[in-house]
């Protein structure tokens, strides 16, 4: 080869590995949810490789997550135009269709993505939460469950698994499998505030019908012990500073749920302490 032309080609090589490497930092800032970061890294990637599908993936998902439904959908269908074969671009799509209420057209990406890759997690994932979002919770709940025994590592499987087992009112398994993602060390923020966030949907859940007031003494206090446990996961969840949409819905849910203890266990007043004697 020429010189000229092996200077090219390696030219060729170092910028294709340089946008790999960017869309590298993108998806790292994307698992610490540090969106601008993440939109970044995608960019600088695409100026590089305008074409690269991983590029065009991670920001199709870091407009999704930023709530940008035009530009997440926009970014995932030039990433099919690029590489029909891709299962994450077809997944993206679904996401997005999803997410704007066209279950029927979600159903039919996913099973173009599941006919490429069926053993792809993530795809298997998505069908799982398609499966929760239509109403059949139990095939959701087996599919999540057989992901966490293949990846008993990954968060994000154990947090759509706590979903499940919540909805099919196993409530004492979801937080089970809350508390194992939550000791998972490497378990990417993002999911982390929302197994914070489940985790009080959960306490809640089991917290009902608890206090009795009959014998409020005995049963209000472990039962209000549960809320203040519920309002410590949401604190910790907003700390993460990931976005949160459910968040304020959750504080009401919890402030309904105490509001109905106290009205079944009124607490005592605090006693009048009488101001001290002017001298």
């Amino acid at each position: 080869m020429r010189p000229a032309l092996a200077g090219l080609a390696l030219a060729v090589v170092a910028m294709g590995c340089s946008a790999d490497r960017l869309v590298d930092r993108g998806q790292a800032a994307l698992d610490r949810h540090d969106l601008p970061g993440a939109e970044e890294g995608f960019r600088r990637a695409l100026s590089r490789e305008p074409r690269h599908p991983g590029a065009l993936a991670g920001l199709g998902w870091t407009y999704h997550l930023a709530g940008q439904r035009s530009a997440a959908f926009g970014a995932f269908e030039r990433c099919v135009q690029v590489a029909p074969e891709s299962a994450e671009c077809l997944r993206g799509l679904a996401s997005v269709a999803l997410a704007g209420g066209e279950p029927g057209r979600a159903r039919t990406l996913l099973g173009e993505a599941m006919a490429l890759a069926p053993d792809d997690p993530k795809v298997q994932a998505s069908m799982a939460l398609m499966e929760l979002s239509t109403g059949d919770i139990d095939g959701g709940a087996q599919r999540y469950a057989d992901l966490v025994a293949r990846l008993p590592d990954e968060g994000e499987y154990r947090l759509g698994l706590a979903e499940a087992r919540l909805r099919q009112g196993r409530i004492d398994d979801s937080l089970a499998e809350i508390e194992a993602g939550l000791a998972l060390p490497d378990t990417p923020v993002r999911y982390r505030a929302l197994l914070l966030q489940l985790q009080a949907r959960a306490v809640v859940r089991a917290s009902g019908g608890r206090e009795d007031p009959e014998n409020c003494d005995e049963t209000a206090p472990p039962v209000r012990a549960w809320l203040d446990a519920a309002d410590a996961a949401l604190d910790a969840a907003e700390a993460t500073r990931v976005a949160l949409p459910d968040l304020p819905a959750v504080r009401r849910l919890v402030a309904r749920r105490r509001s109905i203890v106290d009205q079944a266990c009124p607490q005592p007043l605090p006693p009048i302490v009488p101001p001290p004697p002017s001298e």
